[in-house]
């Protein structure tokens, strides 16, 4: 009896070896599924570009002369109009209080002209002088007054001269470089001080020739910078510039970028996220959803309804772009279609499926 007992038992325990795996196979697999939308989602394009500045001058005085005094340092702020720099004027003064001088005596001789020939003229109309000599006094009276506009111009050059001893800000920035110092003599053309308006940053972002046609001045763009890691900074597009790099195959989109407290300079890098707007609706998927199949390319596992339940069904689906977290499929899925995002490995045609909001959890 014993005997036989342990005969059943063995078989007992065989039979359920051999069952477990059909008894296993028949439950429905817990899943998580999402259902395929089609939408004109923004397309965010990142590319990377650098920091310019709108105005950026290397500034030298329009007169030679010897550096009397530097008003400013590097990384001082100025506005437009401030002195930066002024030249030893004191020939400068000389020679306009001399040229004063000519002309203030011009203008005595051109009166005293004037005086003589208006004379001249009543005297020869009474008939008390040639009317020759009325006509050379006339004259007289024509070249000292010649002579005195020229003194007079020769005041105002001069006095200009001068003005230009001292150098003004041609616009609001920061002084970034100092070329000279106090005692060096200045020469036009040979750069003393560097201003730079930070106020007006531009972003030139180089764009792949095949995007370039996608970006309007309505485009949408938000700009991240190293340099405001916790950042997000608001910008436009302020030109496309249709001329390409033939080395690289890009053209130029310069972006107008917020710049908070003057704290982004020339030169620093930053990407700037172009968010285009598709033509037509885009059928896209989760990017949990893909697959990579054995013989390449994508798949993914489509829930469908069958008698007596859900199951999988594997289908090949061609991608496109990326959009944000989810991808473009351009063939193989439909909007309304459901695919599984959790769950998906390991899965075989037909196998019956069970939906869950999280795997591990009771569903439905």
């Amino acid at each position: 009896m014993e005997r036989q007992t342990r005969i059943v038992t063995h078989w007992t325990a065989a039979l359920f070896a051999l069952l477990a795996p059909a008894l296993v196979a028949g439950q429905p697999t817990p899943v998580t599924v999402e259902t395929i939308e089609a939408s004109r989602a923004a397309s965010p394009l990142r590319l990377s570009g650098t920091f310019t500045a709108r105005q950026r001058a290397a500034l030298s005085p329009t007169v030679a002369g010897l550096i009397q005094r530097l008003e400013v340092d590097v990384g001082d702020r100025v506005d437009a109009g401030t002195p930066l720099l002024q030249l030893d004027a004191e020939l400068a003064e000389l020679q306009l209080a001399r040229l004063q001088a000519a002309a203030e005596e011009a203008a005595a001789l051109h009166e005293e002209a004037r005086r003589q020939a208006e004379q001249a003229r009543v005297l020869a109309e009474s008939g008390d002088l040639s009317a020759s000599l009325a006509q050379t006094r006339a004259a007289e009276a024509a070249t000292a007054q010649a002579q005195l506009a020229s003194r007079q111009a020769e005041v105002r050059e001069q006095a200009a001269r001068l003005r230009r001893h001292r150098m003004l800000a041609p616009f609001a920035g920061v002084i970034t470089e100092r070329y000279a110092d106090t005692g060096e003599w200045a020469v036009p053309g040979s750069p003393v001080l560097e201003l730079v308006d930070l106020n007006s940053l531009r972003l030139d972002v180089p764009v792949p020739q095949a995007r370039f046609g996608d970006i309007t001045d309505d485009t949408e763009v938000t700009v991240t910078t190293p340099a405001l890691p916790q950042q997000t900074l608001g910008a436009r597009v302020e030109a496309t510039v249709p001329v390409s790099n033939p080395t690289a195959r890009t053209l130029r989109v310069r972006l107008v970028v917020d710049n908070p407290q003057a704290r982004l300079l020339p030169g620093m890098s930053a990407q700037a996220a172009f968010h285009l707007q598709s033509e037509a609706d885009l059928v896209l998927a989760p990017r949990d959803a893909l697959v990579r199949r054995p013989e390449g390319g994508y798949g993914v596992w489509v829930v469908q309804t069958a008698e007596g339940g859900l199951q999988a069904s594997a289908r090949s689906v061609r991608t496109g772009r990326n959009v944000g977290n989810r991808v473009e499929i351009r063939e193989g899925l439909a909007p309304g279609e459901r695919v599984v995002v959790r769950g998906n490995e390991g899965l075989s045609d037909g196998q019956p499926l069970r939906i869950v909001d999280r795997i591990g959890q009771t569903g439905r």
